[in-house]
């Protein structure tokens, strides 16, 4: 039967993170256009939708289980073509989850703050979802969210797809356009979280290609976005 990994890729990319990639990139120009510029803008990640707190709560979970759907849909191609990519963690993904999150997410922290001092990226705002009971289960769920939607489609689906369409593609180059794909999608952010998530990018590729699997990087991804999802409305009521 014949498959179209091409068409496969698109479907997947353009139902989440490349659908993500061309607002942000919309986002970043409008910031940098309006009177207030880049460094006066400010870019909140999770906010709420309405400002009734159990109904927000109903929207914040009904978007985290909408967002996950393309996921599925990637796995379910892999699963066709009959290619595992290592998402089920093991006890060594964790640790090497811990490492990883620690190597790149203190770094990441400092570059953002240089950016913000030099005027090259926008104030970032975790979460303005307010202090309720519910409020760090669904940044914990956001976290996660993030973890499987980035690692899963751009790193383990597309890496994969791109392999089986040309089998001589060099790992510098499949290494560079997940790195390229993860930076764009960021770029709402400002021009350090380029910059950050293309390194991010280039490493967490690089390793999925020498091992096969995503769940340390999915795990890594979740633990540092839990990390400052939830860190900063903890300084905030502190």
């Amino acid at each position: 039967m014949f498959k179209s990994h091409r068409q496969e890729i698109w479907l997947v990319l353009l139902l989440s993170l490349g659908a993500s990639a061309i607002y942000s990139t919309l986002s970043l120009v409008r910031k940098l256009i309006s009177p207030e510029g880049l460094a006066g803008s400010t870019t909140t990640i999770n906010r709420p939708v309405v400002e009734t707190p159990w109904l927000d709560l109903i929207y914040q979970i009904v978007g985290i289980g909408l967002a996950l759907v393309p996921v599925l849909l990637a796995l379910y191609f892999l699963r066709q073509d009959q290619i595992s990519i290592g998402l089920i963690p093991s006890f060594r993904d964790f640790g090497i989850g811990v490492l990883i999150a620690g190597s790149i997410g203190i770094p990441g922290v400092g570059l953002y703050f240089l950016a913000l001092e030099l005027g090259l990226t926008s104030r970032v705002v975790p979460s303005s979802l307010g202090d309720f009971v519910w409020t760090i289960p669904i940044l914990l769920l956001a976290a996660l969210r993030s973890g499987l939607q980035e690692e899963v489609i751009v790193v383990g689906f597309l890496l994969s797809k791109l392999k089986l369409i040309k089998p001589k593609l060099s790992v510098v180059l499949l290494v560079l356009v997940s790195a390229a794909i993860r930076a764009s999608y960021h770029s709402y952010q400002g021009f350090s979280a380029v910059l950050g998530n293309f390194v991010m990018g280039v490493v967490f590729a690089w390793l999925f290609l020498k091992t096969q699997r995503v769940a340390p990087l999915v795990v890594a991804h979740t633990l540092m976005n839990s990390v400052v999802f939830i860190g900063y409305p903890l300084l905030g009521s502190a």
